[in-house]
């Protein structure tokens, strides 16, 4: 086995074995990364808890990441923001691409020497919509060079939004110098780390991002309704999926993965406010969390999340009238006291894409709900349009279950 010699306190590496297994060492200790993405200081507690040890951060957001992460023991995968050509950056106009170069140069120079430091990641899928991909890479790489004469003592690597042989023999060709490759990746991962190998790609990689099935992929999952909207997972159903992923991704994949980040450990409006928030807005942490406390620790948190075992529209395809009943059968659990909040929304027209940000859904001032056997009752909203009725399942030491339904409310006389 071959062991490049530390260099200095906190020095991070990748060493490789005879057989090609590689190793994350910190200190000259092994280091398995259980990372999330952006936790906030309202969320941080629960990753600590949780058993996790790394985040996820970009350098404009270190500067309190940063302390964060050093008050609870953290180490930070930092990362490098580039230009993305989906947002108007054109990576052959030499007078950007080297002011980014330089930008880039004097934040490695700042934070090189923080303790904390995991390791660097050039970008966050910079080519994901962008049609002439070769000039990126081929600054990827001169960045990833540059990056290692300024510091020598941490890995470096960029992160891809998943990947097809294509892209593949791209980074191949034109980033030589990364040491690892970060694959962002929603929905079930049993097999695409046999695929990296497959295409050629012999480094390690890091799990960037992790979640439930993308709105994105519905047609690969619980699919959209007939006029369009993508259908979400509950959380109990993305939870199962958060286990999924770190046991197929990383832990069926010793010498292969170097950890994985949990996405997105607070919470974020992408389509609707609950889809991606392993946290809600008013802070209720949810089953996601539970999964990756169990799989970090190997037991359940003392408290675990109430957890949604039905949610079903008794009618399809759920259009409605205006004023109608809405009919949804409702099954939870909870180990304490919970309640239940109901809230209709507008269906979110974003376009965004890669997680751009986008508006938010406008609340409706009030939604006309009740219990019934089986499940509830809400009366559809009086305007006609496309909409989305949210229910949450919520302690009172702030944890919930969540689930929503998207409706249609059309003219009277035109179903």
């Amino acid at each position: 086995m071959f062991v490049s010699p530390l260099l200095k306190a906190g020095d991070v590496r990748i060493i490789t074995d005879e057989q090609g297994a590689h190793q994350l060492l910190r200190d000259g200790q092994p280091y398995l990364a259980k990372g999330a993405n952006w936790p906030t200081p309202e969320t941080i507690n629960a990753l600590v808890s949780a058993g996790g040890n790394s985040i996820r951060t970009y350098a404009d957001e270190v500067k309190w990441m940063l302390p964060l992460a050093r008050a609870n023991n953290l180490t930070v995968l930092l990362g490098l923001p580039i230009g993305r050509e989906r947002q108007g950056f054109d990576y052959t106009d030499q007078v950007a691409v080297d002011a980014q170069f330089e930008r880039l140069r004097a934040t490695v120079r700042r934070y090189k020497n923080e303790p904390e430091l995991l390791m660097w990641a050039i970008g966050n899928e910079p080519e994901h919509h962008a049609k002439n991909t070769v000039p990126l890479w081929k600054e990827v790489n001169r960045i990833a060079r540059m990056i290692r004469v300024e510091d020598p003592h941490h890995p470096i690597i960029t992160v891809v939004a998943g990947f097809d042989k294509n892209k593949i023999q791209q980074l191949l060709a034109h980033c030589p110098d990364l040491d690892a490759l970060g694959v962002n990746w929603y929905g079930p991962a049993d097999y695409w780390p046999s695929e990296l190998l497959a295409y050629g790609w012999t480094k390690p990689y890091l799990l960037t991002e992790f979640g439930p099935l993308g709105y994105w992929q519905s047609k690969h999952g619980l699919g959209f309704t007939k006029w369009g909207a993508p259908i979400e997972q509950t959380s109990t159903q993305k939870a199962a999926l958060y286990a999924e992923n770190w046991r197929d991704a990383i832990i069926a994949r010793p010498g292969q993965a170097l950890g994985g980040y949990a996405f997105i450990w607070g919470p974020k409006q992408e389509r609707t406010q609950t889809w991606f928030s392993m946290h809600l807005f008013g802070g209720e942490r949810t089953e996601l969390v539970d999964a990756m406390h169990t799989a970090w620790t190997g037991h359940a948190p003392i408290n675990p999340a109430p957890k949604i075992l039905e949610w079903k529209s008794l009618r399809a395809p759920d259009e409605y009238q205006p004023g109608e009943t809405v009919k949804i059968n409702l099954r939870w659990s909870s180990p304490r006291a919970a309640r239940i909040t109901v809230e209709t929304r507008t269906e979110s027209t974003a376009n965004q894409v890669g997680g751009d940000a986008e508006p938010a859904p406008r609340i409706l001032p009030s939604t006309d709900w009740k219990t019934v056997e089986g499940g509830i009752e809400v009366t559809a909203p009086a305007k006609p349009g496309y909409y989305r009725v949210f229910v949450s399942v919520v302690t009172a030491d702030k944890t919930a279950a969540t689930a929503n339904l998207p409706i249609a409310v059309q003219d009277v006389g035109k179903r």
